[in-house]
């Protein structure tokens, strides 16, 4: 896959396909940056420490059932799976996809203005290692 456009990336969360509601997603992993300098250094010298990461996700709301808020409310509180693929395709080395256990820290009711869409917006820390899907 070569440069794309991203209106085909797929949104699972607990085993639920939500992709018909995401708006955006962003799946960031970061590394703790730990300084190693010494005395007598002349620049200053890293390692990488603990791996850490936050999946943000708008979506639009939907209370029907096994929709946004049906899916996400008996959530708050635990660990589940979130899985963004980039395409509907199968899983290959170039179209990976990461899966990731996921702190459900917020679950928003509605966030909207008159006449505006309902949305909201969702941003749950990493817990644990992700894994990429190659195949």
């Amino acid at each position: 896959m070569a440069v794309f456009n991203s209106n085909d990336v797929t949104v699972s969360i607990g085993g639920v396909l939500l992709t018909d509601h995401v708006v955006s997603v962003d799946f960031g992993e970061t590394a703790a940056e730990l300084d190693t300098t010494t005395m007598g250094s002349s620049n200053i010298t890293r390692i990488a420490g603990l791996k850490d990461g936050n999946v943000s996700i708008e979506f639009l709301q939907d209370f029907a059932a096994s929709e946004v808020y049906a899916t996400l409310n008996p959530l708050l509180g635990t660990l589940t799976t979130v899985i963004v693929a980039l395409t509907d395709a199968a899983a290959a080395a170039t179209n990976p996809s990461k899966s990731v256990s996921c702190l459900v820290t917020e679950v928003p009711f509605i966030a909207s203005g008159v006449a505006d869409l309902a949305t909201i917006s969702v941003s749950w820390p990493m817990s644990g290692a992700v894994t990429t899907i190659t195949s």
